[in-house]
């Protein structure tokens, strides 16, 4: 009888260990997919080491017990190992398509997978009596016996359910990654074809090898899917990944670790060290998931957000690991030879159970911070998912959508009080949200959360048309009224057809530009000064005025001040909140003469009572009034129109 060729068994195991090696340095073993890539290579290692066993003693012995029970003990090793590979596979695939929920829900599937294995171990353990796979004569020689035939049709039924999954999840599967597999199959079926016919030429497993070496260089490629910055998973496979669960409707458990004061560490760090703070950060979140044995991806988003993801859907697992991510986070980090406190929230997700949509889940990853309470311990959304405000500030983009389309919008008027005329002489105009789900909704709310979404542009041109339509509703002099104010946000203030967008709805609506004032903010003049500059210039040699708003909230820059077409200043309401205290009442008396000598008309939001009323308006500068203009809610609240209109003729 020929010898065996075992060259081609001990080229597989090379490539198989080296594999092996390289998943286990890199760390690529803590996802379920690749857990079973691993399984497979091992099981594949074990299946070459007993083919090549058997091979070597059939080889080498012409006779004799001891070549009978080695040849037996490689063979046994063989069919064991080997009748485990094709069925990992099918699981593999299950799990790389993120799909393995699919395959546990369905009990038809699971029974006929356990069903062939249980059949192809009970043939093999039943061998040594009935003979039916295999038999090793005296002279050692191996021997085939018909029954051999059951492990080629298993490994058939388990190829065509693995083709099976790849065409009914081809959606879902990446096209390299559909191709990569497919073509697979005739290396492997080849490999088999050749040894089936001769048997001597044992090159079924360097197929396999080669199979998962081709597959590890075109698929895996592990550090393609790696930030080589933050050493988590790359911004556009932490999209794709959770648009494929979703969209397969798979169990998921999100920790989502936000670091809140990610600007200050770039500043303080500065960049190379911030990067390198941000590495270790990765490092961390993944060996504390290894420790709890929570198999996860770590994903960074940007802006100092971490995200686990598990399928591990229990989330009494994940509570413990982002509770030890609390503490760690607490900690002081020492990078280079800087000491580093990081300021972080985390919060727990099941999805789709307190989140089903991608959309809202993205959003949330990014925005959780702002729409949870502010505490540093672990938040689970379950117990803030009934929470009004948290509803609210969670589903606020399909809310602005909503209200955009539906027009669930109104417009505001709270009357302007004049210390010099002892009357209402304008008026500022207050956009307002009625939701027919959860009533009004603050505008400190939506708001913000409009700027940061891109919303604020369309509510700005709503209030532009709603406004600009009262203005040319009423005659304004006949209600005493001088103009009309009306908010522009950090975002419209650097639009760049904002000049050209405001005239022509002045034209077509007939109004007089000097009706309008428009209060921009100090935070927005500086966002883009240029841009800024030139728009307010040319509005304002339109005719249109201008006022700085919340003056005080911030640096207050007086070049803005000065630079700047502003007639008047708001005040904000902080200073009245604080006008008893004697140092504070010094500074309002000082900023309002200041801004008085400066020629501009001084307004203080916030006035709620006739003692401070009376006491703003007691202020005089070198024989000026100095408080020229009062608003609040001593005089009035904010009003929808028609009530607004009604109030101001009472009181002409």
């Amino acid at each position: 009888m020929m010898n065996k060729i075992i060259y081609f068994d001990i080229c597989a195991f090379i490539i198989l260990v080296i594999f092996i090696c390289s998943m286990l340095l890199k760390r690529q073993v803590r996802d379920r997919a690749n857990s079973l890539l691993l399984l497979i290579i091992e099981i594949t290692t074990l299946a070459t080491v007993g083919d090549f066993m058997a091979a070597f003693v059939e080889n080498t012995y012409e006779s004799g017990r001891l070549g009978m029970i080695l040849a037996n003990a490689g063979n046994y090793l063989y069919f064991g190992a080997h009748n485990l590979i094709f069925p990992t596979c099918v699981l593999y695939l299950y799990a790389t398509a993120d799909i393995w929920h699919i395959f546990k829900q369905n009990k038809k599937a699971v029974t006929v997978w356990w069903s062939i294995i249980a059949v192809d171990s009970v043939v093999l353990l039943l061998n040594p009596l009935l003979h039916w796979v295999f038999i090793i004569n005296e002279n050692v020689d191996y021997i085939r016996r018909p029954g051999i035939v059951l492990y080629y049709v298993s490994g058939s039924i388990f190829g065509i359910w693995g083709l099976y999954i790849i065409l009914k999840f081809r959606d879902i599967l990446k096209r390299d990654k559909i191709i990569t597999i497919i073509i697979l199959y005739p290396i492997i079926i080849s490999a088999v074809v050749i040894q089936a016919i001769w048997p001597d030429c044992l090159v079924e497993l360097l197929g396999i090898a080669i199979a998962v070496l081709f597959f590890m260089i075109v698929l895996q490629r592990h550090e393609y899917q790696i930030d080589p910055i933050t050493g988590a998973m790359k911004y556009t496979t932490s999209v794709d990944r959770i648009t494929t669960l979703f969209k397969m409707h798979k169990p998921i458990t999100v920790v989502i670790v936000k670091v809140v004061n990610h600007s200050n560490l770039r500043l303080y760090l500065g960049q190379r060290l911030y990067n390198e703070y941000l590495h270790m950060q990765t490092n961390a979140l993944s060996n504390i998931a290894y420790r709890h044995n929570y198999p996860v991806d770590v994903f960074y988003f940007s802006n100092g957000t971490y995200a686990y993801l598990s399928d591990e859907y229990d989330i009494n697992k994940a509570i413990p690991v982002a509770e030890e991510v609390k503490e760690y986070m607490q900690k002081p980090l020492e990078v280079d030879d800087f000491t580093v406190l990081t300021d972080a929230r985390i919060c727990v997700v099941r999805c789709p159970e307190d989140i089903d949509e991608f959309s809202t889940m993205f959003t949330f990853v990014t925005t959780f911070h702002e729409t949870m309470e502010d505490t540093k311990d672990v938040v689970l959304y379950m117990e803030h998912r009934n929470d009004r405000n948290f509803m609210i500030r969670n589903e606020m983009d399909e809310i602005l959508s909503e209200a955009l389309k539906e027009n669930l919008f109104e417009m505001y008027y709270q009357p302007i009080y004049s210390t010099v005329e002892d009357r209402f002489v304008s008026a500022e105009a207050l956009i307002r949200l009625k939701n027919p789900k959860y009533g009004f909704i603050s505008p400190g709310i939506f708001i913000p959360m409009a700027e940061n979404s891109g919303a604020i542009h369309e509510i700005g041109d709503y209030v532009f048309n709603a406004v600009f339509d009262f203005i040319a509703k009423y005659d304004l002099n006949e209600l005493g009224l001088k103009y009309i104010e009306l908010n522009l946000s950090a975002s419209q203030c650097i639009e760049v057809d904002l000049v050209d967008k405001i005239l022509h709805m002045i034209a077509t609506k007939g109004i007089d530009a000097s009706r309008v004032s428009l209060e921009i903010t100090e935070t927005a003049a500086d966002i883009n000064p240029t841009v800024v500059d030139a728009n307010v210039q040319r509005l304002y040699k339109e005719g249109i005025r201008f006022a700085l708003d919340d003056y005080g909230t911030g640096y207050s820059n007086i070049r803005r001040v000065t630079s700047l077409p502003v007639e008047q200043v708001k005040l904000d309401k902080s200073f009245v909140d604080e006008i008893d205290n004697p140092q504070m009442w010094i500074v309002i008396q000082d900023t309002i003469a200041m801004l008085r000598e400066m020629g501009k008309e001084v307004l203080v939001e916030g006035v709620e009572t006739e003692e401070v009323a009376n006491k703003l308006t007691a202020i005089k500068t070198d024989l000026l009034q100095g408080c020229e203009l009062i608003q609040g809610f001593y005089f009035c609240k904010p009003l929808p129109e028609e009530e607004f209109v009604e109030f101001i003729r009472s009181r002409l």
